[in-house]
């Protein structure tokens, strides 16, 4: 009885085990599956975590850098701006008289008068200093463009700044010091330069103070770096470190503050890292000392917002994975309790190859006779496929071949015509780039003695004027030499014509600059440059062309700017696409208003320029014009090499092919026209304003 009852318990649980072998397969593999997308999404978390934290500290650490650079160039401006105002004979010469202790009180009020007036033009203009003030050896406020601080010692953090503006120290020491009265809730910024006497005696201290908005301007343009990107300035003020500009987490000028980013720099270090900033919110940062500058400078990005994207594509996974999974579990467990018909499926199957479907294939779904059958029919059918194939694959052969052929025959004549090409814009560049270093040369030699020849006229003019006042009556032979060279219209057309000559001398060198830009001989490798400096250079070439002629009216040239900003590539070669689309332009409006021209208007020729920034990544250039246009056969082969339109000798029909070349392959960007014929032309060119590095 014991054994009946054992085998009847394995028989039902053997007839349970294959009635339910579907659902346990079915939940095997929805184990396996779950398990699988668990780690994937796991991996695939730190992974992207990992990356994105990478690609943050690229990206903080080139703005670092730009912001490093603009920061030094706007102080190194700001320290020669204030030396050549502090140098000025005028300035000079007055501020030695106020602190001339012998001056009688006429001459000081004169003098004073001259050098407020004028240190308060000067205030007026440069919106970069709050205020310009003198100084006597005792710190005493003798004239300031501030009139409520003459009279009143400068105690800024106890600062003697007679006594700090020593001989051998630097020519504008920078000196941080802590908020006063006038500057409430802010840190003052000083450059000082010492006031000598003609003997070389230290008499007082000439200095201004900085408008910092512009500095926490330069820090905080945020560019392409998102808003989620913090950058701010630190200096040490009496022995604490404080905020320089503003900042995202709403920190304050002057506020002092603390954190491993800015202590590790303020100690004179670079680096990076996970930290906490001081506001106590956890960033990835990148911290930079300027040492030259008494600064520190930080960026830093918070790291719940850096690794969101990598959060969001793991619970994606997830989702999608589950969602996977559970699909995948049904139709597996539907596919378990199909009850197929094996002979009926092969019957269906060979009616259809019949038929002519050579793709049909019986299933094998038994391992008895059936299935070989099945097995050896499946067989037959790709014998006679395989036989089929063949000759198609023969006859597409020859067809492709062809083609190829045809295909390296153009390729090779294009390659030929881009390196001719190439070869003669380098030849170009190289002349390009020598001419104008050579005339560089003697024009700014004659540029830098214009203001010594200025500066000796002017002294001559007010020595010859002393004379005039204390000798009003010359000597006969002095009043006829004065009037047989008109002595009147001389001093007053001589420095009228120094400064033509400057003028001159000005637009000469603004000729070369732009030819040395175009040129970019020393730019063969991918940098980033300002498009806009591109196109000006472009256009002050063509100048010639824009002023028109006999035959043709002047062409105007009207640019729509907007603020880009700079931008990776190759800068000569985006120059001649330039100088290709806007020669084309002039052709087209030239062709317009010649005089044998059928089509003739009273529209002056226009060239429209509008540059904006698309999106993120992406800058837009268009190049409008209001000459003939072009219909649209002629506008689908525009950028085919050697098509051409014009007569023999003026085109080779290689400028818009090779310039489409350099902007979709060497860019990856975009170039596009858009014309309707007698309504002009327009050129679109897109090009990212960082360029995707390839991986193998």
């Amino acid at each position: 009885m014991v054994t009946v009852h054992k085998a009847s318990k394995r028989a039902i649980f053997a007839k349970w085990w294959q009635q339910h072998l579907t659902t346990r397969l079915s939940g095997y593999f929805l184990l396996l599956s779950l398990v699988s997308v668990g780690i994937t999404g796991g991996v695939t978390f730190n992974r992207a975590q990992v990356s994105l934290q990478k690609s943050a500290f690229d990206q903080l650490s080139v703005a670092a850098t730009l912001k490093e650079t603009e920061i030094n160039r706007w102080f190194e401006d700001q320290q020669r701006i204030f030396l050549s105002i502090a140098h000025l004979p005028v300035v000079q010469s007055q501020s030695r008289i106020l602190l001339d202790p012998k001056t009688s009180r006429d001459d000081r009020a004169t003098a004073y008068a001259l050098l407020s007036k004028y240190l308060m033009s000067i205030a007026a203009d440069r919106g970069s200093f709050t205020e310009v003030f003198l100084l006597d050896r005792s710190d005493h406020v003798v004239a300031s463009t501030d009139p409520t601080r003459e009279g009143q010692y400068d105690t800024s953090a106890d600062l003697t700044y007679f006594e700090e503006v020593k001989p051998g120290a630097p020519t504008t020491p920078i000196f941080y010091t802590s908020s006063d009265s006038h500057h409430s809730n802010k840190l003052i910024v000083t450059f000082a330069t010492p006031l000598h006497e003609a003997t070389g005696e230290r008499i007082g201290v000439i200095a201004t103070r900085l408008n910092l908005d512009r500095l926490s301007q330069i820090v905080q343009a945020q560019a392409s770096l998102g808003q989620a990107v913090d950058a701010y300035l630190v200096g040490n003020v009496e022995s604490t470190n404080m905020l320089v500009s503003n900042t995202l987490s709403n920190g304050l000028i002057g506020q002092a503050v603390s954190s491993i980013g800015i202590d590790t720099a303020m100690r004179g270090s670079n680096g990076s890292g996970l930290y906490q900033n001081y506001a106590q919110i956890p960033v990835i940062g990148v911290y930079q000392s300027l040492s030259n500058l008494g600064l520190s400078l930080l960026v830093e990005k918070r790291q719940d917002l850096a690794n969101r994207p990598a959060e969001q594509l793991a619970q994606q996974i997830m989702l999608l994975g589950l969602i996977s999974a559970g699909v995948l579990s049904l139709g597996l467990y539907g596919l378990a309790r199909r009850i197929a018909h094996p002979i009926l499926k092969i019957a269906h199957t060979a009616t259809q190859v019949a038929a002519g479907d050579l793709n049909q294939k019986a299933p094998v779904l038994t391992e008895d006779e059936v299935g070989l059958l099945a097995r050896n029919f499946n067989g037959m059918v790709e014998q006679l496929k395989r036989s089929r194939d063949k000759s198609e694959l023969y006859s597409k052969s020859l067809e492709q071949k062809a083609q190829e052929l045809e295909t390296a025959l153009q390729e090779l004549s294009s390659t030929q015509a881009q390196l001719v090409q190439s070869e003669k814009m380098s030849s170009l560049g190289q002349l390009v780039a020598g001419v104008a270093h050579e005339i560089n040369n003697p024009v700014n030699f004659i540029a830098g003695n214009l203001n010594h020849a200025k500066n000796y006229t002017h002294d001559l003019i007010h020595l010859l004027q002393l004379y005039q006042q204390h000798c009003p009556q010359p000597d006969a032979d002095v009043q006829t030499a004065a009037e047989s060279i008109d002595l009147d219209f001389l001093l007053e057309d001589l420095p009228k014509l120094l400064a033509s000559m400057k003028v001159g001398t000005e637009r000469i060198r603004e000729i070369v600059l732009s030819l040395r830009n175009f040129s970019r001989m020393d730019e063969a490798e991918m940098k980033v440059v300002d498009i806009h400096e591109g196109i000006d250079s472009t256009l002050m070439i063509l100048q010639h062309r824009l002023k028109g002629t006999y035959e043709c009216p002047p062409i105007e040239v009207m640019k729509h700017y907007g603020d880009l900003p700079l931008v990776e590539c190759y800068a000569g070669q985006l120059n001649q696409v330039f100088m290709n689309i806007l020669s084309n332009a002039l052709d087209a409006i030239e062709e317009r208003d010649h005089p044998r021209s059928l089509q003739k208007t009273q529209q002056p020729g226009q060239i429209q320029i509008y540059t904006e920034q698309k999106d993120a990544n992406e800058v837009r250039i268009r190049i409008a014009d209001n000459g003939l246009g072009m219909p649209e056969r002629v506008r689908r082969r525009l950028f085919d090499p050697f098509f051409t339109t014009k007569t023999v000798g003026k085109g080779t029909g290689l400028g818009l092919s090779i310039s489409y070349q350099i902007v979709t392959e060497k860019h990856g960007g975009s170039l596009q026209c858009v014309s309707t014929p007698g309504q002009g032309a327009e050129f679109i060119i897109a090009i990212p304003i960082q360029q995707i590095p390839m991986h193998c």
